[in-house]
């Protein structure tokens, strides 16, 4: 083992020279069975949860519209969509900063510049199956949101690194302090369009990503109670702190600046669902003219909250339904298909004493187990919308994934 730390303030970096040998990576792929069942078991569970969503999502464009200024008893129980100006008695502020205003929601964004690891490995398989790794370790500062600091698996820059500096690998010099302020949301307990009364208190508070997407960092997807208006710092809004400064849109606190923040430093802004402005609601219309969240026969839950109109809120849906929708299958194929390799991995690491039989063996299995989470994916989405029955759903699986792997094993016993 050799390396070297290249120590330039703000950047390190090391470089560690492994040799692993046959033995310990035949048991370490043996372990990763556990894991790949692990991942099969997540992609099944996504595949359900999307494909529900999906057909909630299908069912808000058949709302029944009604107007918001007139009393209705003849829907109540039904999934109904209303639009009109959202009124509340209530102000709204954070208690630390933010004065109190007239918003139906708030959501702090809180980031600290903080340190990151982000590590790469190299590897050569040698003959006889032991492998020399070069493991590089960098660690870098950036700007992290505070609820990620735990987190060991996060994506910055479309890079995954690690911000939890507990468990960096070489965690001298390189620990993050404790932030003393946190990301918060905050809604008021009640609000009213036109006649009817929403139930504020079945909405989930807003995210920190409704904040990045109210300064268009993010398209944040799913939400319930949004905040899509950014909120501009200033004396008339501001509760005087002699901690932070103003900076653009955002509050600063440390002893840097924006422009060269030190380790510790905070920069927080803000985003706001307002009041008094034109919005829609979808959910379903309960007695005494009260609006609640809708549950479908399985139990799916569709309560949405918007600025705009009714075409407005159905757009925001339906764009949701085609990008995450998507996004998502393909996501659950990918876990399908990692599980499906780690459980024969075992296999390609004995066929790595000598590596071209390896190599062999990966592209073989490769090919086959994407086909096979392939058809498990294709034949777990048709099957669910057709029946929409979980027992059924479960016989259908465990019958395509025993000739899925029938297909396979015939395959692999030719080669």
């Amino acid at each position: 083992m050799s390396d070297y730390d290249d120590d330039q303030g703000d950047f390190n970096q090391y470089v560690e020279y492994r040799e692993v040998s046959w033995g310990t990576r035949i048991k370490q792929a043996v372990q990763g069975i556990v894991i790949g069942i692990l991942s099969i078991t997540i992609a099944f569970g996504l595949i359900i949860w999307n494909e529900g969503s999906t057909i909630l999502n299908q069912a808000a464009q058949q709302a029944i519209s009604i107007p918001s200024d007139v009393p209705n008893n003849q829907d109540i129980g039904k999934l109904i969509i209303t639009s009109g100006v959202i009124t509340s008695d209530e102000t709204l502020g954070d208690n630390l900063f933010i004065q109190p205003g007239e918003y139906i929601a708030l959501a702090r964004e809180v980031d600290m510049y903080s340190w990151v690891e982000k590590q790469t490995k190299e590897t050569e398989t040698n003959l006889g199956g032991s492998q020399d790794q070069k493991v590089t370790t960098t660690y870098y500062k950036t700007w992290v949101s505070v609820d990620k600091l735990d987190e060991k698996s996060i994506v910055i820059s479309g890079n995954p690194i690690n911000s939890n500096s507990q468990s960096f690998v070489y965690p001298e010099k390189h620990q993050n302090p404790t932030p003393n302020i946190k990301n918060a949301a905050y809604k008021v307990n009640a609000a009213k369009i036109g006649v009817f009364d929403v139930d504020m208190s079945s909405f989930s508070l807003p995210r920190a990503g409704s904040v990045k997407e109210a300064y268009g960092d993010v398209f944040t997807g799913y939400v319930q109670l949004p905040t899509p208006t950014q909120l501009q710092v200033s004396e008339q809004n501001l509760i005087p702190k002699a901690d932070v400064t103003n900076v653009g849109s955002y509050l600063y606190q440390g002893s840097g600046t924006l422009q060269t923040p030190n380790l510790g430093d905070l920069r927080m802004r803000y985003a706001v669902f307002p009041a008094n402005i034109p919005v829609t609601v979808i959910g379903k219309l309960s007695e005494n003219n009260k609006i609640v969240p809708y549950l479908d026969k399985n139990k799916r839950r569709l309560f949405r909250l918007f600025p705009g109109t009714e075409t407005n809120l159905l757009g925001r849906i339906q764009t949701e339904d085609h990008i995450f929708t998507w996004g998502l299958r393909f996501l659950s194929f990918l876990a399908m298909w990692i599980g499906l390799r780690l459980i024969l991995e075992p296999i390609n690491v004995v066929l790595d004493f000598i590596p071209i039989f390896g190599a062999i063996g990966r592209l073989t299995t490769g090919f086959s187990t994407m086909i096979v989470a392939l058809m498990i994916n294709i034949s777990t989405i048709v099957i669910y919308h057709l029946t929409q029955n979980l027992l059924y759903l479960a016989i259908a699986v465990i019958i395509t994934f025993l000739l899925g792997n029938a297909i396979f094993g015939k395959r692999y016993q030719r080669r």
